[in-house]
């Protein structure tokens, strides 16, 4: 069940507690819990950006901290969704009893037909699994991503305010490093802006990677105690996350010239790569083109499958832009994110008619 629209819209960003909508929140998650034995197994389902890994991690701890022993967290892997059947098989041998869906979006397709599911995301909902409940900030007034989201509605289970730099990391991740809902200004007089956005990077080049596996991001985040620990190499994992970035750095320049071709308002740049360079190109465009939206496609990211992303400086809702092309062509994943930045994954062969409906021959 989707929460009423008095859940949904939250007046200020949360101070010392949240208030309003966040009480509102609050109870939702502890009519949820209520129902779940606290011995049985939660299995959480996190993104691999660094809102959703923040996310993620700081629900974990929350709850193995309320005393929730048998927690178990995974992030998508490369072109997964919760609803992805590889996602699913992962899944499977855990044998949840609860699941936790967070920062993957939210949509109407069940997930886990008969298990108990809590929804935590700021995305624009496209409905809420059967049987499923969603916690949705989409209408929040300021916005809050999911690692504030994660951060706030775990400290109403347990203490876990040393995990704020968490927090921190996957704010930067979703809203730039000069955002200032809380605790993020706090964090980065703590720790300061440079160590936050290095974490940051660092968290986010395992999903970057040619593997797309986040694992070690999660580890890393797990046995962190500050963000130094990542930001300054002292873990392993960190050293790990740091080739990462230094070959995913080097993927991304062997694409930065490819020249863009031009149909309407359409800019479109082809590439061949198995690393996630089509956000990040896609982002370099936008502001060299601006009169443009910007569509990168890359056609090597995963066999016989097209993703791509889209971003503009115009004033243009991405969302409502690609929802028209939908019906158009057989979707594996199309039109997910925020207004101004989504994208997609289709079939080659789909995609190539998305192309033509677009003006390109």
């Amino acid at each position: 069940m989707v929460m009423s629209s008095l859940e949904q819209v939250a007046e200020d960003a949360p101070a010392v507690r949240p208030e309003g909508s966040w009480q509102r929140a609050e109870q939702a998650l502890r009519t949820f819990l209520a129902a779940v034995p606290r011995d049985a197994r939660h299995v959480l389902l996190c993104h691999s950006d660094a809102d959703g890994l923040a996310a993620g991690v700081l629900f974990y701890r929350a709850l193995e901290r309320a005393g929730r022993p048998d927690v178990r967290l995974l992030a998508a892997g490369k072109g997964e969704t919760a609803w992805s059947l590889s996602m699913l098989e992962r899944v499977a041998p855990l044998r949840p009893a609860a699941l936790f869906v967070l920062d993957l979006g939210s949509r109407s397709k069940p997930i886990f037909p008969g298990v108990p599911t809590l929804l935590i995301d700021h995305h624009t909902p496209l409905g809420v699994p059967p049987g499923g409940r969603l916690i949705s900030s989409f209408e929040w007034h300021p916005a809050s991503c999911s690692s504030v989201m994660a951060y706030w509605l775990g400290m109403t289970l347990a203490g876990i305010e040393d995990l704020a730099w968490i927090a921190a990391i996957g704010i930067i991740g979703d809203q730039g490093g000069h955002a200032t809902v809380r605790p993020l200004p706090q964090v980065r007089e703590q720790y300061g802006s440079h160590t936050l956005h290095e974490a940051r990077v660092l968290v986010s080049a395992a999903r970057r990677s040619s593997s797309g596996d986040a694992a070690v991001a999660l580890d890393a985040l797990l046995a962190a105690h500050e963000p130094a620990d990542i930001a300054a190499c002292r873990l392993p994992q960190a050293r790990e996350l740091a080739e990462m970035r230094r070959a995913f750095d080097e993927a991304l320049c062997r694409v930065r010239g490819v020249a863009p071709a031009i149909s309407g308002r359409v800019a479109l740049i082809r590439v061949h790569s198995p690393y996630l360079v089509h956000p990040a190109l896609a982002q370099l465009w936008r502001s060299r083109l601006p009169e443009r939206i910007v569509l990168v496609a890359n056609e090597g990211y995963l066999p016989g499958q097209v993703a791509f992303s889209l971003r503009t400086c115009l004033d243009v809702n991405l969302l409502d832009y690609i929802q028209a092309f939908r019906q158009s062509v057989n979707a594996t994943e199309l039109g997910y994110g925020h207004d101004k930045a989504t994208g997609g994954m289709l079939p080659a062969a789909e995609f190539k008619r998305f192309l033509a409906t677009l003006g390109f021959r």
